[in-house]
Order: C-alpha cells, then structure tokens, then sequence
C-alpha cells in the first residue's frame, strides 16, 4: 500500500463555481453582521432607501441560494471520493464516515466562534449519503424529489390553513427565537468568553433548530442527493454535457423560480396571516431557491465554458479550491469585525458599508488563495483534513 496520498487533478469550473457559492454566503453573512441582526437607522432618507436596497438585493440573491449550491457540490464531492477509490478496489464509504467525524470536529471548533457556521449540519446529514451510494439511480430520483417536496411542512402548512393547527409558533420555534434573543445580547455585548461559552451548547442547539424549524435539512439531503447524481451521470467531466444539460435545465429553473416566488408574493394579499403565512413564505421561498440555485449553476457554467468570462471566473477557483480555509477564515474575520468585544461593526455601519467590507474581505481571500495555490496543492485545513482522513503523507508544497 502506497505510504503518500497523491493529489488529483482538479476540476477548475466546480472550484469556481463552489468559490462563487462562497462569495454569496459571506455576502449574507456581512448583511446579517454574523448572527447580529441589527437594523442601521440612518438620518438620511435618501441613504436609508439605498440601504434598505443593499439588503433587499443581497438577501435576495443569495439567502438559501449559495448554501444550496454549496450542499449540491458537497454531494457531488462525495461521489467523486466514492468513484475514484471504488476505480482502485476500495470502498471509500468506512473512510467517508471518518472523513465526517472530522468536519463534524472542524465544525464544532468554527462554531464556538460562529454560531451559523454549517460544517456541523452538513457532518450530520452527510451521513444519509453512505446508504445511498448503492442505492439505484432511479430510487435515488424518486426519493429527491419527495425531500423537495417538504411534505411534512406542506401538510403543516395546509393544517394551519384549515384551522386544524394553533396559527401560532410551535414550541421549538419559540424555544429558537428566545436562544436567538438571547445570543444577540452576549454578541453584541459580551466579551469573546461569553461567545464561547454560550456556542459551546446553546448555540449549536439554536442552528440546529433553525435547520429544523426552516425546512432545510430534507432540502439539504436532496441536494446531496442531486450533486451525486450528477456525478453519476459524468455529466462534470465533460465541457459538451455541461453545457447541454445546463441549457436544457436554465428554462425550467427559470419557471420554477417564477410560480413559487409569485407564491411568496401573493401570500399577503390570499387572507394567509399569523404564524400560517409565516410558514408559509419560509416553504414556499424554499422552492423558489432551489429553482434561482438552479439558475444559477447553468448560468455560472455557461458562462464558464461558452464566454470569456472563463478568464475572470478562474481566478476565484483558487477560493473554492481552499472552500473549508476561506470559510473558517470568513467566520473568524467576521466575527472580529461584527461583535462587540471586537471592532463592534455591527452598530456602526449601514448595510451599505457592510457590502463594502465583505467585498474587501473576499478580494483579500482571493488575493491570498490564488498566491497560496500556486505554491501548493492544498489550504492548510484541506490539507490537514486529508492527513487526518488517510494518516498518510500529503504532499503540501508544490515542487
């Protein structure tokens, strides 16, 4: 057996297109101010329109859309492992549960500092994917499709409609929002002991609740399933298939983004009110995300393989190369510069700056991981994560 585990060649448009999938979420990330949700109230009218712009056009095209494409590339890694160690003879699926006890560390550790940081969600749905891989394609359709569905939250959703169920928040909603009152204090106010000691628990219990409560964790699992079935397919090993499927896929994205987000919009105005039309706006938003994440991975893809934009879009793979270091990185930049036993940016800046912050934040990353790239192979996480999923030699440096 080999003592070196020696690096592949990668795939530059899926590094891209995960280092754009990060761009969205630290984007996010800076309008929320990292779990802050403070609302700048400027003297302005006119500022304060454009800033109630800024958050408006960030939310929207990012919220639940860049996490979404994260978890489908997620899926597709995990089948790209599986094929390239079942080519050898081996079954991947023992290590991959090893590789998920990591993360599931790595995430904890990012945690204590950032309460919405996912590494921990997805070590815990990841799992669902070791069953799966043999299962057959059709079945594996079959089941993605009903996870999109939301059954559960549509016949809650249809229950709160008709009368069936109290139209008031349920108990783990309640229980969500007073840890997230309660955290708003402690971030904003409190010294970095207080942030550690209320992530050590109550802050992983929060983002697990809001991952339940938010009707994500059944999409999640989907989208794993879609990115392995996308692997299945070899469709991202091949520029002609790329570009086939994406054109074929963009109308229906487009279509499904348009009847679910006309949905949220009407909603209002259909007599839906209390906790039923909120409930409804989370399902029916979450549809509609799938179908702009959609949109957005054909049109990244074509843009990739049929313009010139190539030569730009290259130039963040290097980010998404480094996807678990630029992530862990993004959490404690933020952190540092949002809460109040750091720069307490969370109160003194207008959305609009904050935009401006994470815009400098990602230039830096990209400056950073293009210079670390073109010396080695891995990030320092990447890198360690693999030592520590085969305890072999991994060559770092390039030579």
């Amino acid at each position: 057996m080999e003592s070196t585990v020696v690096p592949k060649k990668r795939i530059t448009s899926i590094d891209a297109l995960r280092g754009f999938a990060l761009f969205g979420i630290l984007m996010f990330h800076c309008m929320e101010h990292f779990d802050i949700m403070v609302i700048p109230e400027l003297s302005s009218p006119f500022w304060q329109k454009v800033d109630d712009v800024v958050y408006g056009t960030i939310a929207f095209l990012f919220a639940g859309k860049a996490y979404a494409i994260f978890s489908l590339l997620f899926g597709l890694s995990f089948f790209m492992q599986m094929d390239s160690q079942a080519d050898k003879g081996v079954d991947f699926r023992p290590r991959f549960l090893w590789r998920l006890i990591i993360l599931l560390i790595l995430g904890y550790l990012n945690g204590l500092v950032y309460m919405g940081e996912f590494f921990v969600v997805y070590a815990i749905l990841g799992v669902f994917l070791i069953p799966l891989y043999k299962v057959s394609t059709k079945v594996l359709v079959v089941l993605g499709v009903i996870l999109f569905l939301q059954i559960p939250d549509v016949i809650n959703f249809v229950f709160l409609l008709s009368g069936n169920a109290p139209n008031e928040p349920t108990a783990a909603v309640v229980y969500m929002d007073s840890l997230y009152a309660k955290c708003a204090d402690i971030f904003m106010y409190g010294s970095f002991a207080d942030v550690l000691r209320f992530n050590l628990w109550e802050g992983e219990v929060a983002k697990l609740l809001w991952t339940f409560n938010n009707a994500r964790y059944l999409q999640l699992i989907g989208l794993f399933i879609v990115g392995m079935l996308i692997g299945r397919s070899g469709i991202h090993k091949s520029e002609e298939k790329i570009v086939k499927y994406s054109r074929k896929v963009l109308p229906y994205s487009v279509a499904v983004f348009v009847i679910f987000y006309s949905i949220v919009l009407l909603l209002p105005y259909m007599g839906v009110e209390g906790f039923a039309l909120q409930k409804g706006i989370t399902l029916f938003k979450t549809f509609a995300n799938l179908g702009m994440m959609m949109m957005y991975v054909c049109g990244f893809m074509l843009l990739y393989n049929k313009t010139k934009a190539s030569a730009f879009l290259e130039k963040i793979a290097p980010v998404g190369r480094m996807s678990v270091t630029n992530y862990m990185a993004q959490s404690v930049i933020g952190v540092t510069l949002f809460y109040g036993f750091g720069f307490n940016l969370a109160v003194e800046l207008s959305f609009l700056q904050c935009m401006m912050v994470g815009l400098v934040v990602y230039a830096v990353q990209m400056l950073i991981s293009n210079w670390w790239i073109n010396r080695c192979y891995y990030g320092p996480m990447e890198w360690g994560w693999r030592m520590l999923t085969w305890f072999k030699s991994v060559p770092l440096r390039r030579r």
